[in-house]
C-alpha cells in the first residue's frame, strides 16, 4: 500500500503487560491515548518529516484516523497534522 499526499499508515503499538517492577497491567489508563507505530508514509511526508520513518512510535489523535485492514492486520490512515508527538 502506498500513501498519498500527507497521509501516514499506522498500527497500534504492542504494549508490555508487566511494569518494570513486575506488576501486571490489565488496562490502559486512557484507551484514547495509546502509542502507534508508523507502517508507511507518502513521499511528501517522508521528505518533509524524515523522523517519521517506518517503525517510529508516535502519538496521534485516534478519533481523526480512518481504520482499515492491511494484510489481515488492523491499521489506520491518519493525516500528518493529527500526529501529535514522536517518541
Amino acid at each position: 500500500m502506498r500513501m498519498l499526499h500527507n497521509n501516514v499508515l499506522v498500527t497500534e503499538a504492542k504494549q508490555e503487560s508487566k511494569s518494570a517492577g513486575g506488576i501486571i497491567l490489565t488496562k490502559d489508563i486512557d484507551k484514547a491515548v495509546k502509542p502507534s507505530v508508523v507502517l508507511g508514509s507518502s513521499v511528501a511526508v517522508a521528505t518533509a518529516h524524515p523522523e517519521l520513518s517506518i517503525g517510529t512510535e508516535v502519538y496521534l489523535d485516534w478519533k481523526e484516523s480512518m481504520p482499515i485492514t492491511v494484510n489481515g492486520e488492523k491499521a489506520a490512515i491518519v493525516h500528518i497534522n493529527n500526529i501529535k508527538a514522536i517518541l
